[in-house]
């Protein structure tokens, strides 16, 4: 068994939290239980059973080699090795502000889990890139941001459920353009309609192409941007919450605290603790 945890979270794309690989044991499981972040796993070889558990249905997924599932956050879900030929796989657990949009391109969804390569040279092209990852730990942050960048593009450009992407046209201006200014002006008290007339847009028009390209409200990214900062700050620096809170824009540490536990899961405080990096 490899496993690395990657402790650069200055990106907030793709942000990475570990990758590895395990050559499981026979009924070697996992739950039922819940993942804090995304994760996919590559099959490399053998067979293993993945079940998912929501409030309407379960659905159960017999996988073997050249597959990949997906696991979203806070989702129940239970999977096991074959007890004849237990798989070995690798695994990458991210988040980030473009993790859902990639996954969504790829056709990896809650109700659509599971990666169909359109053919085995695009599959092994794909899992080459994270296979990189587990075979080389001594690689720059730099370094492995580019082979999961790599590795999302041919997880795209190799999965059979991947939508057609648009060709680049205004509205694809308007949405980096947004994102651009809220990364310089996400600690300031910033609202949609500021967002709207940097752009010289009615407000309406801004946050209805702004939700269709990004799967998300205006501020809803805005809110999730603060959230990350306010993470990086939390595990690397011993400043103060209410000085956290502050530098990503929120004035009253209450509703900073509030829009955290909402989209962290724990507070602030309880967070840092648990994911504090050693100085």
């Amino acid at each position: 068994m490899k496993n690395y945890f990657f402790l650069s979270q200055q990106y907030f794309d793709i942000t990475i939290y570990q990758y590895g690989y395990e050559q499981c044991i026979s009924g070697h499981t996992f739950g039922p239980g819940m993942r804090n972040h995304y994760l996919i796993h590559c099959i490399l070889s053998g067979c293993g059973t993945y079940r998912t558990h929501s409030k309407d249905q379960s659905d159960e997924y017999h996988l073997s080699s050249g597959q990949a599932f997906l696991i979203e956050p806070n989702e129940l879900v239970h999977y096991y090795a074959d007890q004849d030929t237990p798989w070995e796989y690798m695994w990458i657990e991210f988040d980030g502000i473009k993790a859902k949009e990639y996954l969504s391109i790829a056709g990896l969804t809650q109700s659509s889990p599971i990666y169909h390569p359109t053919s085995l040279k695009t599959q092994e092209e794909m899992f080459s890139y994270l296979k990189h990852l587990v075979d080389c730990p001594k690689l720059y942050p730099a370094e492995v941001m580019g082979y999961t960048y790599l590795f999302f593009g041919a997880l795209i450009r190799s999965s059979k459920n991947t939508y057609s992407l648009p060709k680049n046209n205004i509205q694809d201006f308007y949405i980096q353009s947004t994102v651009d200014y809220i990364e310089n002006h996400y600690m300031d008290a910033i609202t949609i309609e500021d967002m709207a007339a940097n752009l010289n847009l009615n407000r309406s028009y801004f946050s209805k192409i702004f939700k269709k390209g990004m799967k998300k409200s205006p501020q809803d990214f805005l809110i999730q941007y603060r959230i990350y900062k306010a993470c990086e700050l939390l595990r690397t620096s011993k400043m103060p919450i209410v000085q956290i809170a502050h530098l990503v824009g929120y004035n009253n540490q209450f509703h900073f605290t509030r829009a955290f536990k909402n989209l962290m899961n724990l507070p602030p405080q309880e967070w840092r603790k648990r994911n504090r990096i050693p100085s």
